[in-house]
């Protein structure tokens, strides 16, 4: 153990954050750590391997692992061990859960106490790193517990509590990195640090990954309503889709649309609250998202959507900025958006969601809302209420359509592997959902198979089925031949929104283009020997034009739904 107490740093907490984070950015400034943690096992491995790896997935090409060794564990129960430590350092880092605050306050207190008979003079810096937004007087509170006056002068005047914000993310490493190294912490390489500059008693400690901010209500707004709510937004409108990472949310043009929407909406806010400038702003969003979108992480769908009735307090990731948008004249309209879908999150292993839906069930929307929210009687409060309540109902519609277009898939994928014939399967699925079927138009589609007539470089089958489909509810009718412009129109908008969705997935619309991508070269469907190699390619195996059909019933759906809703409420 070092007796320069200027290089030494006591962590309190020996997890992913303490680990991967903080003694990750104070290894590389040159410190020595002292882990201190309640999990015995914990201690004990990590004296044993005297080293441990800190992963920083920086993206799929851009791994670096960094090997740290430069310290020792010790267990909450060694009080002598804790006490010199304490008595030697300057800096202590608290990356503990909040939940464990009272109980790490009331050691550390005593610690403080016994230290100021050798250090009376010197200052000691105590950072909270944890996501629990305004940390610090939680922490403190406990601290100052059961201190005389005389005590806590002491404590105002040389031990600072100070904030930071905790954006590197550090979920759960992948098996094989923990078979090579139990205790591996699998980050996303996150270098900045914010701290709050007013809040140290000494010098703050010379780490490069510092940013010493000034006004960290602020930093800890914008850090909340930007990483966690865009994560937020990804997580409760993918679980409608189905989506198991925020990283395939992201890829659907629809949810990012969602997400970017949001972020747009409140950067505005900060902006207008705090005066970020809109480039930095602009900056920021740009990293939110590129944070988000990284494969290497992983982060789930499932994390981000959990425990709603905390994620849906006044002050948090959801309705805190869309109070700050109305507080600063923007229609937080995306943002009303993601409350509702997160009021509809329902899943048997989250208890909270289980809570909060039934209480809506039980007890009304309104009455519900304001329990979860706290909402009141405040004519900003008032007003975003009216607009949850609203896309509420909205929201509701939009999933049992996306129910719908999950069923879509499901039959076209049923109907092309049991019958074949991808534009007949697709034209039926999509028909049958919607009770629209044709059984004329089925017949008249005889011929849409392998392209037209099994030949390949003509429009994919399954594509033109759903544009029949689509014809069905939105059409020219004979008898209107010279008229019907609206609905025509209609018609064009829908299809040439299946078009996108096709090339996007596909590439293009020919089954020449969907054969190259799904099996590697076209298959020319009306030479025999060509349609063997094509089953034998797994031409209708579970990513064959089974996939294929089902997408373009699914897709067909989805772009039909919002025009389908609206008529409804007509």
């Amino acid at each position: 153990m070092s007796n320069n107490s200027e290089k030494q740093i006591l962590i309190w907490g020996a997890g992913r954050i303490g680990r991967g984070f903080i003694g990750d950015i104070f290894a590389d400034s040159g410190y020595e750590l002292n882990f201190v943690d309640a999990a015995q096992p914990l201690v004990d491995l990590l004296n044993e391997q005297g080293v441990y790896t800190v992963v920083r997935a920086f993206g799929a090409d851009n791994i670096q692992r960094i090997p740290v060794s430069q310290f020792k564990a010790y267990h909450v129960s060694q009080k002598d061990v804790l006490q010199k430590l304490v008595n030697e350092v300057d800096v202590i880092a608290i990356a503990t859960f909040p939940k464990v605050f009272e109980a790490v306050a009331v050691e550390l207190q005593k610690l403080i106490l016994a230290r100021r008979s050798v250090r009376p003079n010197d200052p000691l810096d105590i950072i909270i790193c944890t996501n629990l937004v305004h940390a610090g007087p939680v922490f403190s509170t406990a601290l100052y517990q059961g201190l005389d006056a005389e005590q806590q002068a002491y404590f105002d005047e040389k031990i600072g509590v100070v904030e930071s914000l905790i954006i590197r993310m550090a979920p759960p490493a992948p098996a094989a990195e923990v078979e090579k190294d139990p205790l591996v912490v699998w980050t996303n390489g996150y270098a900045e640090f914010p701290v709050d500059a007013s809040a140290f008693k000494a010098e703050p400690p010379q780490i490069a990954a510092f940013r010493l901010v000034t006004d960290m209500r602020a930093e800890e707004q914008r850090k909340m309503y930007t990483y966690n709510m865009c994560h937020a937004v990804l997580g409760y409108q993918g679980y409608q889709d189905g989506y198991k990472l925020l990283v395939d949310c992201l890829a659907d043009p629809k949810l990012r649309t969602e997400a970017e929407g949001a972020l747009n909406e409140v950067s505005t806010a900060l902006q207008n609250q705090y005066g970020f400038t809109a480039e930095a702003m602009a900056k920021w969003v740009e990293g939110v998202i590129d944070q988000t979108n990284n494969p290497s992480i992983g982060d789930t769908v499932a994390r981000m959507a959990a425990d709603p009735l905390r994620k849906l307090k006044k002050t948090d990731r959801l309705i805190g900025p869309s109070l700050l948008c109305l507080k600063n004249g923007v229609d937080p309209k995306y943002l009303v958006r993601a409350i509702a879908y997160a009021l509809h999150f329902r899943t048997e292993d989250d208890p909270n969601s289980i809570k909060l839906t039934d209480d809506i069930e039980d007890h009304g929307l309104e009455a519900a809302l304001k329990t979860a929210t706290s909402l009141g009687e405040d004519p900003l409060e008032k007003k975003l209420m009216e607009a949850i309540k609203a896309a509420y109902q909205q929201a509701g519609k939009e999933i049992d359509w996306r129910k719908k277009a999950k069923e879509a898939y499901d039959l076209g994928f049923k109907y092309e592997s049991v019958y074949h014939g991808c534009g007949q399967s697709s034209y039926a699925a999509i028909s049958e959902l919607l009770g629209t079927f044709d059984p004329e138009v089925f017949k008249a589609a005889t011929g849409l198979c392998g392209g037209i007539g099994l030949k390949n470089n003509n429009t994919c089958s399954a594509f033109t089925g759903a544009v029949l489909a689509i014809g069905n509810i939105y059409n020219r009718r004979r008898e209107h031949f010279d008229g019907n412009r609206e609905t025509k129109y209609q018609n064009f908008d829908l299809v040439q929104q299946l078009y996108e969705k096709f090339t996007t997935e596909f590439g293009g619309i020919t089954c020449v283009h969907i054969h190259t991508v799904k099996y590697g070269r076209p298959y020319d469907l009306s030479v025999k020997a060509e349609s063997v190699a094509f089953e034998e390619a797994g031409g209708h195996g579970p990513n064959g034009c089974t996939d294929t059909v089902g997408k373009a019933c699914q897709f067909a759906i989805e772009a039909l739904a919002p025009m389908l809703i609206e008529k409804e409420e007509e």
